[in-house]
């Protein structure tokens, strides 16, 4: 791709969005976790900023070292900040907290925050039913988030103006059957224009994706899998990809849809998407 200003997706919900030689990074993950490996710490080492939008251990457990790799500032949560702070021995002054409903301009790039909702997830009823099936890599997951990440911290989504006036929106995992009618509503009137939608479809919230396309109206919507091999752990079933793009393509005919897999890479000139060449390393377990 010739395009300098592109859009790339990593895997799990690690995405690049790289601008006029600035790179701001979404929740960058890299290690072998549930079975799978794409990228290592050197793919992430050009980080101009950090983005974490909650504290789930896939979100999160990769962040300190990008921190430790780069010089790289963080704009996240206040919870989010703390943790870093105080458990990872991340100096206040590379840590940017916002509220929701505030922006940080850095690096060119305004960056605004604001909530979304998460789909129900009871970390005790994991690891007791990780105990009773005998799944180690479920406990380890359980036990992990609960002790090395802040998974606690609220879940916050991340809308940037580029320094040319585009716009775009990350609302992670917050399309789902807890996201209202109100909250889209409400969204929409906070960021009227939102020219790409970085959107996460897993399970079978097909319908959720489609009313949160709908009632943001993005010239293009970056669809990912947040939780692919997670779920595949987890023993839960999602649809298949190509049913959320169908779906948004038959009743938002007007709006591009790209489906991203590991080594997706968009161009923010004319919206076309190529994909990278990148090796899969199979992992025998959860690296924490």
């Amino acid at each position: 791709m010739n395009d300098s200003n592109f859009i790339k997706y990593y895997g799990w919900s690690a995405i690049e969005l790289h601008v006029n030689g600035k790179s701001i990074f979404f929740d960058p993950f890299f290690r072998p976790y549930c079975g799978v490996q794409w990228y290592r710490l050197q793919d992430f080492s050009h980080a101009d900023l950090v983005c974490v939008t909650h504290g789930h251990e896939e979100h999160f457990l990769d962040v300190p070292a990008v921190l430790q790799a780069t010089q790289a500032r963080v704009v996240a949560s206040p919870a989010v900040c703390r943790f870093l702070a105080r458990r990872n021995g991340i100096s206040p002054s590379r840590l940017a907290p916002t509220n929701w409903g505030e922006s940080v301009k850095a690096e060119g790039f305004t960056i605004s925050l604001f909530p979304w909702k998460h789909r129900d997830l009871n970390l005790f009823k994991a690891m007791t039913r990780a105990v009773f099936r005998g799944n180690t890599t479920q406990l380890s997951w359980a036990w992990s988030s609960s002790t090395k990440a802040p998974f606690y911290a609220g879940y916050t989504g991340f809308h940037v103006e580029l320094p040319d006036g585009t716009t775009v929106l990350n609302y992670n995992e917050g399309f789902n059957t807890k996201m209202t009618t109100q909250d889209l509503a409400d969204l929409k009137r906070q960021f009227p224009r939102i020219d790409i939608l970085l959107a996460g479809m897993q399970l079978f919230f097909i319908d959720d994706v489609v009313r949160g396309v709908k009632a943001l109206q993005p010239k293009v919507v970056f669809l990912y899998p947040p939780h692919e091999y997670f779920h595949k752990m987890m023993e839960a079933e999602s649809a298949p990809w190509t049913a959320f793009a169908d779906a948004i393509r038959r009743q938002c005919p007007g709006i591009q849809v790209i489906i991203a897999e590991p080594g997706t890479v968009m161009s923010l000139r004319d919206n076309h998407a190529e994909q990278q060449s990148v090796t899969v390393t199979k992992a025998l377990e959860v690296a924490i």
